[in-house]
């Protein structure tokens, strides 16, 4: 199985290059030029969370010993080598959730490319009444800001840049955070995770197991957590490495078993951060009017805003504008049918949207939405154009705006 096949099924621990747009030409729209840009932009490659890092040096070790026991282990010499060299020594259970080389260049190779499509609205020398930038109180933002400061302005620039104090629940980057009713009805709900759960009792996800099972020879030992275990340490050391060959534990999956572990998480996330439960993607309102609020009063903001944040927030957001929305709700029975909710594709690190207003001498100001650095046409703009006007977009999103009654909703 090639390298693509893997890293495209990863879900959101999906390195950006997968689903990066690398065409870095300008977008012309004639009569019309782009005068601010509001975007929001999820965190680089990180290292796993602590109970990930205790499990790949315990469990994911005494599965290492029993594959290197076997008198005829299923594994060619290369791989064999990978595995038998394999360990977590570099990594500490303190090193949790913290940006890894690889995360650094997805932001700086981001920003050169937005620089690059946007010259006139992202200029090289820093001007902080120009620029905005702000990241959350976690060491993973602050170095996804850098790194795309970085890509802006070059390395010996970085240390100019005025950031304003970090905060650990940031109303408008970090809003769920600030919202108690959605940790209980939502996020704390044995509920929320029922599809999940029963996708794990389905034959497409069983019959992935049994094929680990088989491509291990360890049918007796393995456990369904095992290979979830296997499928998250494929995934991360997947994304951090772009230049060495994927993970040696994703030798042992198949195309199939990739999508069954992609779809299960495709599940949790839908019904934790997506369109599962309304109240997930309504609590996104401040965050669509601090954009609003942004490129709607040019005279009172700057004209380039990034912000720099998590994959709930960015999941909310695309759920919020109604974005990879499919016809009927996702369950644990839609294993193998199209669907747009693909986390992977929607929500891989250094996922990015970005709002850039556009000013024209015939007509009123107008909106480009861009997702993953590609033109997302919104529902309710024209549908034949990339361009939306900004009264089309305020009024859609009007309860956004004027009615986002926040402590109301969030009031458990």
């Amino acid at each position: 199985m090639g390298r693509n096949e893997i890293e495209r099924r990863l879900s959101t621990k999906t390195p950006y290059r997968a689903i990066a747009n690398y065409n870095e030409t300008a977008p012309v729209y004639n009569g019309c030029h782009p005068t601010r840009i509001w975007s929001i932009i999820r965190h680089g490659t990180r290292n796993p969370s602590k109970s990930v890092i205790l499990l790949a040096k315990t469990r994911l070790v005494e599965l290492q010993s029993l594959l290197l026991q076997q008198s005829k282990p299923n594994l060619c010499a290369d791989d064999l080598k990978q595995l038998r060299r394999w360990n977590w020594d570099h990594i500490e259970p303190d090193d949790e959730k913290l940006l890894v080389a690889e995360g650094e260049d997805e932001l700086i190779e981001l920003a050169e490319r937005m620089q690059l499509r946007f010259p006139n609205l992202l200029p090289d020398p820093y001007n902080p009444e120009w620029y905005y930038m702000k990241y959350t109180a976690t060491q993973r933002t602050l170095k996804s800001a850098q790194s795309f400061a970085t890509g802006l302005f070059g390395r010996h620039r970085i240390h100019a840049i005025n950031y304003p104090q970090p905060l650990k629940r940031d109303p408008v980057l970090r809003f769920y955070k600030l919202c108690s009713r959605w940790k209980t009805d939502v996020d704390k709900n044995p509920e929320t995770m029922f599809n999940a759960r029963s996708f794990y009792a389905e034959p497409a996800m069983q019959s992935a197991v049994e094929q680990v099972r088989a491509s291990t020879q360890l049918a007796n030992e393995l456990t369904a957590r095992d290979v979830q275990l296997m499928y998250t340490v494929c995934a991360f050391e997947t994304a951090w490495q772009r230049l060495r060959s994927p993970s040696v534990w994703c030798r042992f999956f198949d195309v199939h078993s990739l999508n069954a572990f992609e779809f299960a998480e495709d599940l949790e996330y839908y019904w934790n951060d997506g369109y599962g439960y309304e109240l997930s993607h309504r609590i996104a309102c401040p965050a669509i009017a601090d954009m609003f609020a942004t490129i709607d009063k040019p005279s009172e903001r700057a004209n380039a805003t990034f912000y720099f944040t998590h994959s709930g927030t960015l999941l909310k957001m695309l759920a919020h504008l109604g974005v990879a929305r499919d016809t009927e709700p996702l369950t644990h029975n839609d294993f193998g049918k199209d669907r747009l909710w693909r986390t992977s594709e929607i929500d891989a690190f250094a996922t990015n949207l970005a709002f850039v207003r556009y000013d024209c001498i015939e007509r009123e100001p107008q909106v480009l939405v861009m997702h993953q650095e590609r033109v997302v046409r919104l529902a309710g703009c024209p549908q034949d154009d990339d361009l939306c006007p900004l009264s089309t977009l305020r009024r859609k999103h009007a309860d956004s705006v004027e009615r986002c009654d926040f402590e109301a909703l969030c009031q458990a």
